[in-house]
């Protein structure tokens, strides 16, 4: 099968030719959209000469079921299923999932959602519903979402706004884009002192943040624009929960891998979204296997907006 792969320690991920992955006990899919994630580059950068290889990047996809393991009753050869495939990888033809492995979970499709739209889903899906969650963000909230045209930050305001909360958004060159998501208010921050013209148009301050883009640092400004028993998330693990409650704000650090929405029913819940239209998958790239050489360099180069996937 092809694959874009890590062949060995200190090379640069490229289309590599490998054997079907054995799926002993395991699912074994054939892959026909991986989804495109901050995390695939991020993973990369992580490897170690002790590490597994080859190492085939990517964890989202859409897929076909080929084989069931021993004694499965949930999924059947030829079912349309989506989820993460962190062990072996999605950026390939073929891919391998252990059952009952909440860091791998697994979802039927639903009907009227593609393939290619499902792929898109299954990280930032889970990670905007998750944040919600969190950050208690209920109808007439004012809800800032820092990196808003971003895969968590796009699913995060639609979802919001299906609650009724008033979002706020921050992005860099994508104002129209947020708009168009359900942003009520825009601010770019090319040049822009953000939290400032957030604090002076809300001087009581915000309901709550989600934070993609600051680092620990600069993410202490959220401080200056919520409100006394706010609540923040990170998804960089960049907020400081201790210096946050001496503020008394709640702060919350959070990761695709701990995240207790990382199951089928978490995965059955942003499909539902999909499917009834209370979110959309914003796909900006579709690229073939051949492309992701250029993609992953785009995206870890920061310049991916929305989502992306490759086509197996």
């Amino acid at each position: 099968m092809r694959a874009f792969a890590v062949q060995k320690f200190g090379e640069a991920p490229a289309i590599h030719e490998l054997p079907i992955p054995a799926a002993d006990g395991a699912f074994l899919i054939r892959v026909c959209y991986a989804g495109v994630n901050p995390i695939d580059f991020k993973l990369v950068e992580q490897l170690t000469a002790a590490s597994a290889y080859p190492f085939v990047m990517g964890i989202d996809f859409a897929g076909v079921v080929e084989r069931v393991p021993p004694g499965e009753r949930d999924f059947h050869v030829g079912d349309r299923i989506f989820g993460m495939a962190r062990t072996h990888g999605a950026y390939a033809e073929y891919t391998v999932v252990a059952p009952g492995v909440n860091t791998e979970p697994l979802a039927r499709i639903p009907d009227g959602v593609t393939d290619e739209q499902a792929a898109a889903l299954p990280i930032a899906g889970i990670t905007a519903l998750r944040s919600l969650e969190l950050l208690n963000v209920t109808a007439g909230q004012r809800l800032v979402v820092m990196g808003a045209t971003g895969g968590v930050g796009g699913y995060t305001v639609q979802m919001a706004r299906s609650r009724g909360a008033h979002v706020i958004a921050t992005v860099r060159g994508d104002a129209d884009e947020a708009r168009r998501l359900g942003a009520e208010k825009v601010y770019d921050t090319k040049g822009v002192d953000v939290i400032g013209a957030l604090r002076a148009s809300h001087p009581d301050g915000v309901d709550a943040v989600l934070d993609l883009v600051n680092g620990k640092d600069a993410i202490r400004g959220d401080a200056e624009i919520l409100k006394t028993g706010g609540n923040l998330v990170s998804t960089l693990y960049a907020a400081d929960e201790e210096w946050f409650a001496g503020r008394k704000i709640t702060a919350y650090n959070i990761s695709s891998t701990a995240n207790p929405l990382s199951s089928p029913q978490g995965l059955n819940e942003v499909a539902s979204m999909l499917a009834d239209g209370t979110i959309t998958a914003r796909i900006r790239s579709t690229v073939e296997l051949d492309r992701a050489g250029p993609m992953f360099e785009k995206l870890r180069n920061g310049g991916l907006r929305g989502k992306a996937v490759i086509r197996l």
